[in-house]
């Protein structure tokens, strides 16, 4: 009989890191797959699975917006595990589902193996819900999977040393996949005099510390602002950053092109043919750095310092007075710095199922 193994996601950023995996598990295991309700409109989500050719979730749980999500998170999780009762449950990252994910399996289900995917990563700054999740959940969890050995070696700091296992990082999966897949054609067409200018910046921000902050949101409007002086801006924007931006009466100048959230492969393709990015997103950060494309982060630290040392991303230091000063030094950096080569473990997924065939 199959081992019965759960993986629960509730994010796009989890879908789209975890997707290569979840194909392989479902070939092997007695896989379920359950769409948390963390990003609760799964009409929203359906077409980035559609997307990336994977299977509907076997459970989508459903999320009252009235109520505390991470607390229904919970409550319906246990329902969902005592229903299936698995060997091993697999989450992924730094998200809200993750850390219930985390607590709940840890304090009611001690014999249920917990797998952290992509665990170790670490900011050094407690102020973000991100780092808070990632640290906990590494601490209640099993077994857990980290992209290189800084990611291990933060774990070995915080007496983290059984079952870390290095196996590399699955977006690299991810982009070369979807760009196999993705209907160029299609996007090209859709996009077309977007594309045909040839020189653009795709922009992106929807981190609660950003758009929830009016200070911040302030200021990185005016760094989009500032940026789209020399430059077509594309900002694919969230609902909820533009309900933000809206009740700021914040404005855009006549050059930024705003759009409604775009797909996974429209992102990467259009990621491929800009110029660089601008983005609160950890995920752009790291696939614009495989696809060799400069990245301005409006953040005061980010758990990928790897990818700043290869001079691929650069850090606005968002809560400093002169804070342009740092959109000033990367322009000159571009002039002067290239993006430096680096080396990546292929597999990442399979790496995974061989390692996982042996402690379960």
């Amino acid at each position: 009989m199959k081992k019965r193994i759960l993986t629960i996601l509730g994010t796009r950023p989890e879908l789209i890191k975890m997707f290569p995996l979840i194909k392989i598990l479902d070939k092997i295991y007695d896989h379920k797959l359950i769409w948390s309700g963390q990003h609760y409109d799964y009409d929203l989500v359906k077409q980035n699975f559609i997307d990336v050719k994977l299977r509907s979730p076997d459970v989508k749980i459903k999320i009252n917006k009235r109520k505390n999500n991470f607390i229904q998170i919970q409550e319906k999780l246990i329902k969902i595990i005592n229903n299936y009762r698995p060997t091993a449950i697999i989450y992924h990252g730094d998200t809200f589902t993750t850390l219930a994910t985390s607590l709940i399996t840890n304090f009611f289900y001690p014999n249920i193996v917990k797998i952290h995917i992509e665990g170790g990563y670490r900011s050094g700054d407690k102020s973000q819900i991100e780092e808070r999740a990632r640290t906990t959940s590494d601490q209640l969890s099993d077994v857990i999977f980290v992209t290189r050995n800084q990611e291990k070696k933060n774990l070995y700091k915080e007496n983290i040393k059984k079952n870390v296992y290095i196996v590399g990082n699955s977006i690299h999966e991810s982009v070369q996949q979807i760009l196999k897949i993705s209907d160029k054609k299609k996007i090209n067409k859709k996009f077309k005099n977007l594309i045909n200018q040839k020189k653009f910046i795709l922009a992106t921000i929807h981190r609660a510390e950003n758009v929830d902050n009016k200070i911040r949101l302030k200021k990185i409007v005016n760094i989009i602002n500032k940026l789209a002086e020399n430059n077509l801006v594309f900002f694919p924007v969230h609902p909820r950053t533009k309900k933000k931006i809206k009740s700021l009466k914040l404005k855009l100048k006549s050059n930024i092109i705003i759009k409604n959230p775009i797909s996974y492969s429209e992102t990467i393709y259009l990621l491929s043919k800009s110029i660089f990015c601008f983005t609160d997103s950890g995920g752009l950060q790291e696939e614009s750095a495989i696809l060799k494309k400069r990245c301005i982060i409006p953040s005061n630290k980010t758990p990928h310092f790897f990818y700043l040392h290869k001079f691929a991303n650069h850090l606005v230091q968002i809560d400093k007075g002169n804070y342009m000063s740092d959109v000033e030094k990367f322009k000159r950096s571009i002039l002067t710095n290239k993006i430096k080569s680096f080396s990546h473990k292929k597999n990442t997924s399979y790496e995974v199922i061989r390692i996982l065939k042996k402690l379960i």
